[in-house]
């Protein structure tokens, strides 16, 4: 029962991702934000660059973090599309409740979805946040990587030691892709 289980979860995936590894090394060990607190944590985000996915085609995408009384977190995530016209998706977050470590997360974007990481591997809370999933199913490995910020740019020297912390943790920077953040086209 659980092979038929396991193969529908990968193919799920394969669905959603287009970042995938097959037949390849299982997920590495990368550690989130030591003491991690959650409020600080909470306001507009804007995606400077992500691993490719299927959700994700457009640009100027922001992120907006609100904490709820039962300290879930609504995720209200914004980008433009090619022809203009905004596209938002409202989702939920919560702590992992599989985890005792402090910046493990988890998002859905619908409640007949399952839960995905959502893992904050590093943020200084007021410049730039990290953020890390991936999840290994027997066969592959999927993953999804952001860097975000709180301006719609960072100084090149931020990302550079941001890109360089990435690739300490065994994760491929070279697969990210830059998100537009021109003022010009993005609604703010």
């Amino acid at each position: 029962m659980m092979t038929p289980i396991l193969a529908l979860l990968a193919l799920t995936a394969v669905a959603d991702a287009q970042f995938i590894t097959w037949f390849g090394d299982s997920c590495p060990r990368v550690p989130t934000k030591e003491n991690f607190d959650i409020v600080p944590y909470m306001g507009r985000w804007y995606e400077l660059s992500k691993y490719p996915n299927s959700f994700q085609n457009g640009e100027c995408g922001t992120a907006i973090y609100r904490l709820e009384a039962d300290n879930t977190v609504t995720v209200n995530n914004t980008q433009i599309k090619d022809d203009g016209s905004s596209d938002t998706v409202i989702g939920q977050a919560r702590d992992d409740p599989d985890s005792d470590i402090p910046g493990r997360l988890q998002v859905r974007f619908s409640s007949f979805q399952p839960w995905g990481s959502y893992w904050v591997v590093d943020t200084d809370y007021d410049n730039y946040s990290i953020v890390y999933s991936c999840n290994y199913f027997l066969v592959n490995r999927v993953e999804f990587l952001w860097i975000l910020a709180r301006d719609r740019a960072l100084p090149a020297g931020t990302m550079s030691s941001i890109l360089q912390k990435i690739e300490s943790y065994g994760i491929d920077s070279t697969k990210l892709v830059d998100t537009v953040q021109d003022p010009a086209i993005c609604v703010k």
